[in-house]
């Protein structure tokens, strides 16, 4: 689909037509391409004299791969976090490409940051391709900016579960299965720690391209570049950037004090199993001493040896049991 956004007196419109003859270049500063066909991809080479890069060619990893000038235009490729709001978030690529006179994008995701800035600016009453592609990038970042208030909320979230300290709480997990929670909480960290490094690498990759859209020449501006326009948006990423850093560590020191409360769960579970060891012993050793199979064995004749046996027995069990529960080790 082929998006044309055009300055007409009357201010912006958008329009889906795609007859040549009809269209006045001049009054266009933004074609966006989302899902295009190999027909959209052919209109837009005609009408700019630039040759499209494939879909392959977008989800390169290589910096001049992303990053390069080509036929008196700017190729520029990011990736973004898109469906944050979903269950299954993904990254995709969004490419902007700056020719003389309008900006044009290339995605195959339906991004709420076109949406929320393609209603703003059907609003607007004048704009240029400069305006349009640093707006653009604002909503991009803001958007991003959502995403990262989003983790830190969950973090949040997570961290007051881990630490808590209330009477209720923690007789509460006492009487449940605190494995069970631990693991939920496991499976969280790693979730929120996945799309994190995600997202750290979404801003690097927007840096990059903030910095090579900074040496394009500014439309309608002899020989300055973008570089004091972008500037804003510039710094905003590098908070971005800082911030994300900032909830890794907190990741990953909340994936410290989880893995050392389940060892303290598997201590306490293996310490009761070492008590109760203990505490058996000397029945144990009793009972074994008189089930050895002696003709001459003390009291083995007499009426009371069985019982006496077992109250000896019982004896060395309780003896363990009181001193244990008197330690609290039990």
């Amino acid at each position: 689909m082929i998006r044309l956004y055009c300055q007409t007196p009357d201010g912006v419109e958008r329009t889906t037509q795609v007859d040549a003859e009809g269209l006045d270049l001049d009054t266009i500063f933004w074609i966006d391409l989302f899902t295009p066909t190999d027909e959209d991809v052919q209109f837009v080479e005609k009408l700019c004299g630039i040759e499209i890069p494939t879909y392959d060619e977008i989800r390169e990893i290589e910096a001049t791969s992303r990053l390069y000038t080509e036929d008196g235009a700017r190729f520029m490729t990011t990736t973004v976090l898109s469906r944050a709001d979903t269950e299954s978030p993904i990254l995709s690529e969004i490419s902007f490409i700056l020719t003389k006179n309008l900006v044009i994008t290339i995605r195959r995701t339906d991004s709420y940051s076109f949406r929320v800035f393609s209603h703003q600016l059907l609003r607007s009453s004048k704009i240029s391709r400069d305006q349009a592609f640093i707006g653009l990038l604002e909503t991009i970042v803001d958007r991003q900016a959502d995403v990262l208030e989003k983790f830190g909320a969950e973090l949040d979230r997570i961290s007051k579960n881990i630490f808590r300290r209330d009477e209720h709480d923690l007789a509460a997990r006492k009487k449940s299965h605190a494995s069970h929670a631990l693991k939920a909480t496991l499976q969280d960290l790693g979730r929120v720690g996945d799309l994190l490094s995600r997202q750290r690498d979404c801003l690097v990759n927007l840096l990059r391209l903030l910095t090579y859209a900074s040496n394009e020449i500014a439309q309608g501006e002899d020989g300055a570049t973008l570089y004091s326009k972008l500037r804003p948006v510039n710094r905003d990423v590098t908070s971005l950037s800082e911030y994300a850093n900032f909830l890794s560590s907190n990741v990953n020191f909340m994936l410290d004090a989880v893995l050392g409360l389940i060892n303290i769960e598997q201590n306490e579970t293996v310490k009761i199993f070492t008590v109760a060891s203990v505490i058996f012993m000397p029945a144990t050793l009793i009972a074994s001493i008189y089930g050895m199979n002696f003709t001459n064995m003390p009291g083995l004749q007499s009426d009371y040896g069985y019982y006496i046996s077992l109250g000896l027995m019982l004896i060395t069990i309780i003896l363990p049991l009181a001193y244990f529960r008197s330690r609290r080790l039990l």
